[in-house]
Formats: C-alpha cells, structure tokens, sequence
C-alpha cells in the first residue's frame, strides 16, 4: 500500500481496492476503507505519517472489500461514515449480502466470510437518491450514481477527478474472472456509457489502474458484457434451466467453477444478463417438468 499524490488535495491509496483520500483542510475524507481491520490499520498509519487524519469515509457501495474496515477507522477517529440508500442497508446488516446470494435462504458457511459478508459499521449519513453534492469545511464533492455493480453504486467527483468504484474493472480481472458480478446488468451498460462518454480529467477505479482516458478499459468492459450476452444466446438454441445455461457459459469460456462462493458470484453474473434479456423481450421463461427454462422468443 502506497500514497500516491494526483493534486494538492486528491490523493489515492493504491492497494487491491484502490482508496480515495481528499484533504479538507487539516483533515481527509477517505472514498473507501478496505476488507479488514489490517488494512484499515495500514490505512491509519500511511495517514498519520503524512500528517493526515480521517474524519469522515464515504462508501461507494457496500461490498466487502470497501467497507470492512470503516468499524476499525471508525473506532480509532471517529469518522463519519457516509452510504448510499440500499447500500446503506447491507453495510449496516452485512448478513444481507450472503442471504440475497443464497436466494433469500439462510446462506451456507462456504458465503459467510470476509470477501462476503463485511464486518458491519454504522451508517451515520444515508445518501438519499436525489442528494447530488456532500459539502465538508472547506471542499465540495459531486455525488455521481454509478448503479450495476451493485443496486446504488456511487462515484465521487472532484477537481474534474472520479473515483469510480466498481464501474469498471481491469482487463487483467476480467481476464481472469471472465463473468464479472453484476446486479443489474441494463444499468451496468448506462453506466459503461456514461462513462465512455464522459470527459473527467481524471479516474480512479477500485480495481484497475487509475487513468486520465478510460475509454479503453470501459470498452473491454462492454466486450465482456457483450461476449457474456452471445454465449448465452448460444447455449439457449434450445430450452435450458439457468444451471444448464450457466455450465454452458463457464464450458465456452473453459472456466472451471471449484467453489460454492465462486458459483454463487457467477450464478448470480449470469442472471443478471438472462434478466435483461428477458426484460428487452429476447428471452422467455416457462416452467417444465417443475424446472424454470429459458428460451428464445
């Protein structure tokens, strides 16, 4: 983990979840926290031998990997933590992350853990839907909705820089992963767009080298959506459950599932898409011999 510098305010801590850190005058407001009280604690002392003390964090979302250690940042500063609606919910009550995974179940151990279910932090400020700026001492952040990913992912601007979450990943993680999760695969792809249309200075996702030209990486992103959508499309020539077209997917991108948390990731990846299809009328659905099916329409 290192302090990298992008302007006299804007600065990042490069690690496996990129975090953001704005200085508001003697203080700093970190986009992000990290999986687990360790990085939270590197968080800390990367900070405190700049100078730099956190008062406040702002999630961009609520999966694990960025909002762990906020409870331990929380603890040693007192920072305010800020989150999006729905996001909000699941940061607080981490439980929901594996349960809406596992079908509504009670989820099985194999999803209860720390790349899963975070460890939870109160939400002391719930960004609301129509809530378009946050206004510190000194500096004024843009509030930009970046759903997909997750159901209300958000990205901060300032200084005509974005920190842009989980909108895009690397080519490198989409090589190696192949099926990105995605809970809304429709504003997954306004997102893309908006992105690839957009003009910011500069970018700093969470999982992908920061930039001042995205293009290129929101590209392969769509690629990967778009490559997803035709082997689906491919595999339902004919009538299959969402298990059949899920095998069908893995095989084509000869990916070899080995755990339940990486199925569940995958499965639920894969839904994402049937359920756009479904919702711009190529796909249809049916139950047979007390299966659900998908089919061409």
């Amino acid at each position: 983990m290192e302090l990298k510098q992008i302007t006299d305010t804007v600065y990042y801590i490069s690690n496996p979840t990129n975090v953001g850190v704005i200085k508001d005058g003697k203080t700093v407001i970190l986009i992000d926290s990290g999986i687990d009280d360790d990085v939270g604690r590197r968080i800390l002392r990367i900070l405190d031998s700049e100078g730099m003390y956190p008062k406040a964090i702002i999630n961009t979302h609520s999966h694990a990997d960025h909002c762990s250690a906020n409870a331990y940042i929380k603890e040693k500063t007192g920072a305010i933590i800020y989150a999006s609606e729905i996001e909000a919910e699941i940061i607080q009550h981490p439980y929901l992350e594996p349960f809406l995974l596992f079908s509504g179940a009670n989820p099985i151990e194999d999803l209860r853990n720390k790349f899963l279910m975070a460890k939870p932090s109160p939400v002391d400020h719930i960004i609301k839907n129509d809530e378009k700026k946050l206004i510190f001492d000194e500096i004024e952040l843009d509030i930009i909705p970046l759903p997909g990913h997750s159901p209300n992912q958000i990205g901060i601007k300032i200084d005509g820089i974005l920190f842009c979450a989980d909108s895009v990943f690397s080519k490198d993680v989409l090589n190696r992963h192949k099926i990105p999760y995605c809970a809304d695969m429709d504003k997954q792809r306004e997102t893309l767009n908006l992105l690839r249309d957009s003009n910011y200075k500069f970018y700093v996702p969470s999982h992908a080298e920061p930039t001042n030209s995205i293009a290129d990486v929101v590209n392969a992103n769509l690629e990967t959506a778009n490559s997803i959508e035709r082997y689906i499309l491919e595999a339902l020539s004919n009538r299959k459950t969402t298990e059949q077209v899920l095998k069908a997917v893995c095989d084509r991108y000869s990916l070899e599932v080995k755990t339940a948390q990486q199925y569940y990731l995958i499965n639920t990846g894969i839904m994402a898409h049937l359920s756009s299809l479904h919702k711009r009328g190529v796909l249809k659905l049916d139950i047979r011999e007390n299966a659900l099916c998908w089919q061409k329409t």
